[in-house]
């Protein structure tokens, strides 16, 4: 009888030392999958302003903002000054560009009309490693957002933002036409830099 309860006793430490384990596992892969795989050493990052060389004057502090407040909000890094930040990210926007998206034929001046644009912000992004004093990635990166003229994109019954969503199902929807496109593509863009500094490494 003995015997058995030890054998009992054993089988059952295994057992308990078994989930200690998984759940040891599965915590690390939750943190994994939250943090994405940013690299160990770097725990906080320096936003410098946003340099702009397109000549749409307000972009600059619209993204500064945007992109602020989506770092505070997803808690990826600490965000620190650039002389005790581990690493610094570098925006530059190169351009604003205006073209058209969809072209019709006007039945009433028999010539192509501009029916929808297209308006695009590229830009030019750098995220430093200040601790091993290398660059983590450095690429050109565009946001953009799509409008017609004259109508507020809430009633344009089109998809400004390629979230397969229009008009009234969409709460990003609402405003003058190309105040909120540009709104738009920068919302896009600081989503898509954000994803890229989660994914580096």
């Amino acid at each position: 009888m003995i015997t058995g309860s030890k054998k009992r006793s054993k089988a059952m430490i295994k057992i308990f030392i078994k989930l200690l384990i998984f759940l040891f596992l599965s915590t690390g892969c939750m943190f994994y999958s939250i943090k994405g795989s940013l690299p160990v050493h770097i725990q906080s990052i320096a936003l410098s302003p946003v340099i702009n060389e397109s000549a749409e004057f307000s972009v600059s502090d619209i993204l500064n903002s945007e992109l602020n407040e989506l770092m505070i909000s997803q808690n990826i890094l600490d965000i620190l000054p650039s002389d005790k930040a581990d690493s610094y990210l570098e925006i530059i926007i190169v351009s604003v560009t205006d073209k058209p998206y969809t072209v019709t034929l006007s039945n009433e001046l028999g010539m192509e009309e501009v029916e929808e644009w297209k308006l695009s912000i590229k830009t030019n992004i750098k995220w430093h490693d200040m601790t091993r004093d290398e660059i983590l990635f450095s690429k050109q990166m565009v946001g953009w957002g799509s409008y017609k003229p004259g109508v507020d994109i809430s009633t344009d019954n089109i998809d400004n933002d390629g979230d397969s969503l229009i008009d009234s199902d969409d709460s990003d929807e609402v405003g003058s036409p190309r105040e909120s496109a540009l709104n738009i593509s920068v919302r896009r863009l600081t989503e898509d830099i954000v994803n890229e500094i989660t994914n580096t490494w």
